[in-house]
């Protein structure tokens, strides 16, 4: 099993300064069952509020989408052996009908996970918005798992 075989691998934002909101790039999720989005921060200090939305084409946000996520247990690069105090542990999962919020999100990994079937009907664009109140840079890789598999599959964003 390879993941870049069996999954699609978008990064949909680079290092951005979130602090007068963002978008990240839109992604065409009608040919994908689910995405896992991995949001990685820098220093963050407020809230960053997440809010995922689907659209008729990308760019478009026209309505919100259903989120389930999960936080890093510790600041990137922080490890305790055997204990949920390491970046790599996540947190139990939380749902949203629309909207996750952080607090003090420095050096914090956020996995969300956007079940496609939770979409709206015709609207098959996926975009993240992004904001926070203070300056803050972001970075995010999406994995998609497609409905059908294929190593060189073309691109999901317009």
């Amino acid at each position: 099993m390879s993941i870049a075989e069996d999954y699609k691998i978008v990064p949909i934002l680079a290092s951005e300064d979130i602090s007068t909101g963002v978008d990240t790039d839109s992604i065409d999720m009608s040919g994908f069952h689910k995405g896992t989005f991995i949001f990685t921060c820098a220093t963050v200090v407020t809230d960053i509020a997440f809010t995922p939305t689907s659209g008729i084409a990308a760019g478009t946000k026209t309505t919100a989408i259903p989120l389930r996520w999960a936080v890093g247990g510790a600041a990137i690069g922080t490890a305790v052996a055997g204990s949920t105090a390491s970046c790599d542990v996540l947190s139990a999962w939380s749902a949203h009908a629309s909207t996750a919020v952080t607090t003090a999100s420095s050096d914090l990994m956020y996995v969300i996970e956007i079940d496609a079937s939770a979409m709206t009907d015709g609207e098959p664009w996926l975009t993240f918005s992004l904001v926070t109140a203070t300056s803050g840079f972001v970075h995010c890789v999406a994995i998609l798992e497609p409905r059908y598999s294929s190593n060189r599959s073309g691109t999901a964003l317009a």
